[in-house]
């Protein structure tokens, strides 16, 4: 637990620092100088092969600084028994890609946070590059539909 702890405190000392220097940068997109950002927004009309019918949407950040990625992902509470959510490579147009980066559920069970080390056990070393690309989805899987329910790519800000 004290370890799970002391990265959820690294992760707001992170966000934290990031938005601090956002607000000092000088640069046109305000996001400084080695800090990547990515997004997506996520509902069930993103589902893929198929879509979803699901009222459930979310929104999901993904920062890159260095050798760390960290992610926060909200969930409306519009979703029903959430399982597992990811972010996954996309292997091919409505193809499922593996799974890059496995996220634990909060404490509330409507979301995700977390802080990894590129190339750790839950961080593989082609996810920047593959984020880069333009090739990489947040997918949120729940028991009525454990294929996914809502999902979006991530798209670099």
């Amino acid at each position: 637990m004290r370890v799970t702890q002391a990265i959820m405190r690294f992760a707001t000392l992170l966000t934290t620092a990031a938005l601090v220097a956002v607000a000092c940068s000088d640069n046109t997109t305000g996001i400084p100088s080695g800090v990547e950002i990515y997004t997506a927004q996520l509902n069930g009309a993103n589902e893929a092969p198929t879509a979803v019918t699901t009222t459930a949407t979310g929104h999901a950040v993904v920062t890159v600084l260095g050798n760390l990625v960290s992610w926060k992902v909200d969930i409306d509470a519009a979703i029903d028994s959430m399982t597992a959510g990811h972010i996954h490579r996309h292997a091919a147009d409505s193809v499922a890609g593996n799974v890059q980066v496995p996220f634990a559920v909060t404490a509330s069970g409507i979301g995700f946070t977390g802080t990894a080390a590129v190339g750790s056990l839950t961080v593989h070393d082609s996810i920047v590059a593959l984020m880069r690309a333009g090739r990489t989805y947040v997918n949120i899987h729940t028991k009525k539909n454990p294929g996914g329910e809502i999902r979006g790519t991530l798209v670099k800000q």
